[in-house]
């Protein structure tokens, strides 16, 4: 049972990282679009990294949860920082015309991100593991298609 709950908590680190990519996104845009002008992709793809970085850091600090106890206490703070660094501001990201319907589906995927984190933070929190199982999977299936476009865009520090 607590090779299953570090291999979910995995998950969630995996998760994690991928909404710091798409917060990254968010950020960048809306500095790159003062006068009016599109950003151009490597802005967008540099915000976006430097929103992954943040969110990597912010998790660092936090460290990753290794047991059901642990994802009671530092759950809330990982979401937390996933929303001040990610879900927060990626609804507001200017895409260029380009990406945009891959900087959208990123958006998709973090509020709904959001909402499994803040869902494993409550199944730990009521002792329902096989809740928490069922949200990991999701997440890293969330995960893992994010992680694929931001490594379409060059996003490296979002993979």
């Amino acid at each position: 049972m607590s090779c299953g709950i570090v291999l979910k908590l995995g998950v969630l680190k995996k998760w994690v990282l991928l909404g710091l990519a798409l917060g990254a996104l968010i950020a960048c845009v809306p500095a790159g679009c003062a006068g009016g002008d599109e950003p151009s992709q490597e802005e967008y793809v540099s915000k976006l990294n430097a929103m992954c970085e943040d969110f990597s850091s912010r998790e660092q600090e936090i460290g990753e949860p290794q047991t059901p106890a642990d994802l009671v206490e530092k759950g809330p703070r990982i979401l937390d920082a996933f929303e001040i660094a990610i879900a927060n501001k990626i609804g507001a990201l200017d895409a260029p015309d380009e990406i945009a319907d891959r900087a959208d589906r990123l958006t998709d995927i973090a509020d709904q991100q959001r909402k499994v984190l803040g869902g494993l933070v409550d199944a730990a929190k009521n002792g329902d593991f096989a809740e928490v199982r069922r949200l990991a999977s999701k997440n890293e299936a969330l995960n893992k298609e994010s992680s694929s476009i931001a490594r379409e865009l060059g996003a490296d520090a979002c993979t």
